[in-house]
């Protein structure tokens, strides 16, 4: 499918196929995509938690507002930042960096690219911490894309309590805080907002050509 067709295609999901299940392929492939989402430096202050198990789906309703796309989606993916970067995190970048690319840790190239990235330890807490969370909302992007082109229904949700998410999951012992949401699996035949047009402003009025 053509990408623009594969945008055109998708929506927001309200209602999963409870007795579609993605393949093992399939979530291989968004992991993957994940894994390539753009982040600054590199540094990649964000993880992914996918849930599959339909108990832990189902303890998760309640936290989501009853929303029950949580529950029948095939897999929900948990987007979250890390709770904070510290000099143990960058030192493993720059030591993943030196092993990928064949560099020496003490190179002018290296040692350069290294005290940039150690600026990110002289935040504010708060700049920090808004600095990692669009970065999250770029993974988002980038999976809704990926799920249009690979025919997967997603619904991204920003609709839940993150501290209730982070306690059920467990995610604190992770290092890590949940900022969104997204659902993903195989629309239900039935589902009304399949068949409504898709609502956009007209392209002369956001796209602007200087």
């Amino acid at each position: 499918m053509d990408i623009v067709e594969a945008l055109e295609w998708r929506y927001a999901v309200k209602k999963f196929d409870e007795n579609e299940i993605l393949t093992e392929n399939s979530i291989s492939r968004i992991s993957k995509a994940l894994s390539l989402t753009a982040t600054s430096m590199g540094m990649q202050l964000l993880e992914f938690v996918i849930v599959k198990d339909e108990v832990v789906k189902n303890s998760l309703v309640e936290a989501c507002y009853n929303q029950n796309q949580v529950s029948t989606c095939s897999h929900l993916i948990v987007l979250a930042r890390k709770n904070a970067v510290d000099q143990g995190f960058i030192d493993a970048y720059i030591d993943r960096i030196a092993e990928v690319k064949q560099l020496e840790k003490s190179s002018p190239q290296l040692t350069n690219f290294s005290n940039m990235v150690g600026g990110t330890l002289r935040m504010e807490k708060e700049k920090q911490i808004r600095w990692m969370e669009n970065q999250v909302y770029i993974a988002l992007g980038n999976l809704l894309t990926v799920c249009a082109a690979e025919k997967i229904d997603a619904c991204p949700m920003e609709g839940f309590n993150p501290e209730k998410i982070d306690e059920l999951l467990n995610l604190e012992a992770k290092g890590l805080k949940s900022v969104l949401l997204c659902p993903i699996g195989i629309r239900a035949k039935d589902d009304k907002y399949a068949k409504m047009p898709k609502v956009r402003r007209p392209i002369k009025d956001t796209i602007h050509y200087i």
